[in-house]
């Protein structure tokens, strides 16, 4: 008989590829020009806390892929709350660059006050990427498949 994997393999893929869309361009703006942004480019380029709030979507995401490794206590609860800092930390973002009243300047691009819609209509394939990465590891983690 076979060994049962404990590895939860949709979570795994599903966090992977949270981490893997930021790194992809995530906003896409079209100003005088188009410009593609990459998670990496809002922790260079951004204000403080929009560089704090860009980075818990990667950490999650990273955390997320090594909690699917390593055995530790509460592993369950861990992977809930890596994910949970991922969704976060691109809420966080979503709501900083609207709010941005010109505080956030990205290569050069003042965006300053935009609207939600606007943002939501200026992701890019990384965040397709993220948000389908969010959709496949909770159903890894309700499924434990």
């Amino acid at each position: 008989m076979a060994k049962k994997s404990s590895l939860n393999v949709l979570y795994l893929v599903g966090m992977a590829l949270v981490a893997l869309g930021f790194v992809l361009p995530v906003f896409q703006f079209s100003f005088l020009g188009t410009y593609r942004i990459t998670g990496f480019d809002l922790v260079g380029d951004g204000d403080t806390a929009l560089k704090i709030y860009t980075l818990l979507i990667f950490i999650g995401g990273i955390a997320g892929v090594v909690l699917s490794f390593v055995k530790v206590q509460n592993a369950k609860l861990l992977k809930l709350a890596a994910l949970l800092v991922s969704i976060i930390g691109f809420v966080l973002v979503v709501v900083s660059l609207v709010h941005s009243d010109g505080a956030a300047i990205i290569k050069g691009l003042n965006l300053g006050k935009k609207t939600v819609s606007f943002i939501f209509k200026s992701l890019y394939a990384g965040s397709y990427m993220i948000v389908a990465g969010w959709i496949i590891a909770i159903a890894g983690f309700v499924t434990r498949k």
